[in-house]
């Protein structure tokens, strides 16, 4: 479960990042917006953000540039200068500093290029696409590219996916002889969005054995699963596959949280009971508050499970024992529980009943309780 949202989360932000650019204005339509920018050396930092037509939509574009790029660039006030490109102008006017700047700008689109890309297949796009297509300096070629590593059939939403996340032609060669060269365009962006490496792919292959699936890749690098984790939890006493490091690296299970459930005394804790005591948040430290309830039988780690859902904790033990049931079991106590019974209700069975109740008749009487609490001796 935890595995499929992982999955459908990254697939829904590959999803936003392209309708940001899909929507909005179409054609060779001129793109208005507002640019910031910070000096980092000889380099600027240009932030731009547009608004669709009926601004209801934003689109922003980072990206960096050397100074020697932008012409009329001047330290002033309404100063205009510009960035051109193959795929068109964008014409900046704004205050600029010697450390920053901001301002609108107005972007052209070359229509040359923009007709090289509906001769390609592509003739949908929006001004916002371009725009990106014309700072990442993302060509024609580059369509030619993928069509020849077998991706003949790209989609608008994939090629702006993999513009937007610089996932280079070299990138894609280098993963497709990792993986797979069937690995498809959307796993293509979910790698480059995770920081996904051929190094890395190696190592958590060496790890699980090779039995990993390109999804299983992309789960182990969302959840920051490396060699170093693997190896800590296999010193910890335990064979782990690479389904089972997903699921404690999910739950947050470390090897020094199991170091610490194995020092309240369950030493034989198995795989999965860790899993069970993890999904419900025990802590050793509660182990031990439930030891300390010395119940007279041994605790096992399904009845720790039961007493962290059902809230048995010191107080309601010892509101039972105050009420005449101090040898009950570790299972009594969660049919109690269960049952809702409490210190109040044994004073009324005990009323009704005419002597203390046994465990099991107190039980008894909670479940038959809608009868006999009409009839007139239980009122008195």
């Amino acid at each position: 479960m935890k595995r499929s949202l992982l999955i459908l989360s990254i697939t829904a932000i590959v999803s936003l990042l392209s309708a940001n650019y899909v929507s909005g204005q179409s054609g060779t339509k001129k793109l208005e917006g507002t640019w910031e920018m910070e000096s980092d050396g000889n380099r600027l930092k240009f932030e731009y953000s547009t608004t669709d037509d009926d601004h209801k939509g934003k689109s922003t574009n980072s990206f960096e540039i050397a100074k020697t790029e932008l012409s009329g660039l001047a330290v002033g006030k309404n100063i205009t200068f510009s960035i051109k490109k193959p795929g068109g102008e964008i014409k900046m006017t704004g205050d600029v500093t010697s450390e920053n700047g901001k301002g609108t700008f107005v972007y052209t689109p070359d229509d040359n290029w923009v007709k090289s890309f509906a001769d390609a297949g592509f003739n949908d796009l929006s001004a916002h696409v371009f725009l990106l297509f014309t700072l990442k300096e993302a060509d024609v070629n580059y369509i030619k590219n993928l069509k020849s590593l077998g991706y003949s059939d790209i989609s608008k939403e994939n090629l702006i996916g993999l513009v937007a996340l610089d996932v280079t032609i070299d990138y894609i060669k280098e993963i497709q002889k990792s993986v797979s060269k069937d690995i498809l365009p959307g796993q293509l962006i979910s790698f480059k969005a995770l920081n996904i490496t051929p190094q890395y792919i190696a190592g958590i292959m060496k790890l699980s054995g090779g039995d990993l699936s390109i999804w299983d890749i992309i789960t182990f690098a969302a959840l920051k699963i490396d060699e170093k984790y693997a190896e800590d939890m296999y010193k910890s006493g335990y064979k782990i596959s690479g389904k089972d490091l997903v699921q404690f690296k999910a739950l947050g299970i470390t090897p020094e949280y199991v170091k610490g459930l194995r020092s309240t005394g369950l030493d034989d804790i198995s795989q999965d009971e860790i899993v069970q005591l993890k999904a419900q948040d025990i802590t050793p430290d509660y182990i031990n508050e439930v030891k300390s309830f010395d119940l007279g039988d041994k605790l096992s780690v399904e009845m720790i499970v039961q007493f962290k859902i059902f809230k048995i904790n010191k107080e309601y033990i010892d509101e039972i024992k105050v009420a005449g049931y101090s040898d009950l079991s570790s299972h009594q106590y969660v049919q109690f529980r269960i049952f809702k019974i409490d210190r109040a209700f044994i004073e009324k069975a005990t009323k009704f009943v005419g002597s203390k109740p046994s465990a099991e008749r107190l039980i008894q009487l909670r479940v038959a309780e809608g009868d006999y609490r009409e009839r007139p001796e239980y009122r008195r």
